[in-house]
């Protein structure tokens, strides 16, 4: 074999051994990642249907929305005031994937995964008349 082929075989197999490495990182990565959002989100992966629901003049549409376990639901708020978006009854908020309340202005949303199952309520804080439903399956 002349010294044209060994560097030629060297190289290529440089290159094959660097792809593989890569590879393995990239697929290593994307599992530790993904187990972590997994147990953030009640065991949900990402890329389940999301369920859109807006906050324009006053009013939530729509006003209820029916989703499946692992699912998300986001809250836009279209409103020129901004929304303090909060979950359970008025005065008595509770936790909803990890989130009590967020302030939200025009354009802004939120993202929830929807990681436990029954029916649940948001409402504006602040204007606790804006407000919606939810029921997890």
């Amino acid at each position: 074999m002349g010294n044209k082929s060994k560097n030629l075989l060297i190289v290529t197999t440089l290159i094959a051994v660097v792809g593989i490495v890569t590879i393995g990182t990239i697929w290593g990565a994307s599992l530790y990642f993904n187990s972590q959002y997994a147990n953030e989100h009640g065991g949900c992966m990402p890329g389940q249907v999301n369920h859109k629901v807006v906050i324009q003049n006053d009013k939530v549409s729509p006003s209820s929305t029916v989703g499946l376990h692992c699912e998300t639901l986001t809250i836009t708020n279209q409103d020129d005031i901004a929304r303090e978006v909060a979950f359970g009854p008025h005065e008595d908020h509770v936790a909803y994937d990890g989130i009590r309340e967020e302030l939200l202005t025009k354009g802004q949303s939120l993202t929830v995964t929807l990681v436990q199952t029954g029916n649940f309520r948001f409402h504006d804080h602040e204007h606790d008349e804006v407000q919606g439903t939810f029921v997890v399956k």
